[in-house]
């Protein structure tokens, strides 16, 4: 099975500053071949699990009251997670998270089902010996603030390691609750540096790489996840996909997939906030960016927003992605590497 999409069509619009009206009168009226979803991984390969695709603040968000967020209230939709990765290597015995986020009690819980038919501990456990790291990319409340739970109020983990930048780390060591976690070593840091390839198993690596997005606390780092046979980026926020310090396209190149950031479907979304206060590529703008590349990686979008139609699975904007070539990431999907 490939894992790399067939030609995509070439550009839908010409310019970046596309509206969702724009955008879906210039829709594809023909699908183009399905995105293929990848084989799920033998009980030895490593794989990464989705779990969370929601932005930040959730559905439904606390002044939320479109039909994203009362669907859910109702019931009608089930309640979305944070957007959130799980990283198992089977042989090793390891399972890393990307992002401590508001779900992360939930998210661990489900990651310690993986590898799949595998039974949750029957009691209270040391979680250090059950989850082998944390990886997060930023200081934005939806990454990081899940860390809460580690500490002596919660799980009183003893130096789990944590992975962050040196802006991270910082951040961490100069504020609480978060210095409590690292000065009783509930955590223990580990300073990451762009590019510089860190090897986490004999079948798993993971390279940081430097995204341009609001650096209020924190800078932010993405992520390459090799495995054997193939390579994942993981990048669930940013402002623009131009500036990089390594740019963009080329570590679209060096991924069989990529989950990016889809926060917005359309620059006219947000209603009464302006979309320049809180920055993010529109997944019609991606769109427009990535369907004329050869050769590209299965791109999937996820951290939505609770304004975003795609949250709608039998939305008209979900079929416009899809015809288009690309995916909109759900919680469980498994990505074997």
């Amino acid at each position: 099975m490939m894992s790399k999409l067939q030609k995509r069509p070439q550009t839908i619009a010409s310019s970046s500053l596309l509206t969702r009206r724009h955008f879906l009168s210039g829709a594809l009226a023909v699908p183009i071949a399905p995105l293929r979803s990848w084989l799920r991984p033998t009980q030895t390969s490593p794989y990464v699990v989705v779990l969370g695709t929601a932005q930040d603040a959730g559905v439904p968000q606390v002044n939320c009251f479109n039909e994203n967020c009362n669907a859910v209230r109702r019931g009608v939709r089930p309640l979305p997670r944070v957007s959130s990765i799980g990283l198992v290597d089977p042989l090793a015995g390891k399972r890393f998270i990307f992002d401590a986020t508001p779900d992360f009690a939930s998210q661990v819980g489900e990651l310690l089902t993986h590898p799949a038919g595998t039974a949750l501990p029957r009691a209270s456990v040391p979680l250090q010996e059950y989850l082998h790291g944390i990886f997060l990319t930023h200081g934005h409340m939806g990454h990081y603030t899940g860390l809460i739970h580690i500490g002596r109020e919660g799980a009183a983990a003893s130096r789990l390691p944590l992975y962050v930048s040196p802006s991270m780390a910082s951040y961490l060591n100069d504020n609480e609750p978060w210095a409590f976690l690292v000065q009783n070593h509930h955590v223990q840091l580990t300073v990451l540096q762009p590019e510089i390839r860190l090897v986490l198993t004999d079948s798993l690596a993971v390279t940081p790489f430097t995204v341009v997005h609001r650096q209020e606390f924190t800078d932010t780092l993405g992520f390459l996840i090799h495995g054997p046979e193939r390579t994942l980026m993981f990048v669930p926020d940013a402002d623009v996909w131009e500036g990089w310090r390594i740019p963009f396209q080329q570590l679209l190149d060096r991924s069989d997939a990529a989950l990016l950031d889809g926060s917005f479907f359309s620059y006219e979304e947000l209603g009464h906030r302006r979309q320049g206060d809180v920055p993010h590529p529109p997944v019609i703008a991606s769109i427009d960016l990535l369907s004329g590349r050869r050769g590209d990686p299965e791109i999937w979008f996820t951290h939505l927003n609770n304004t975003n139609p795609l949250w709608d699975p039998n939305s008209h904007e979900n079929v416009v992605v899809s015809n288009a070539g690309f995916g909109v990431a759900r919680r469980g999907q498994i990505f074997k590497l």
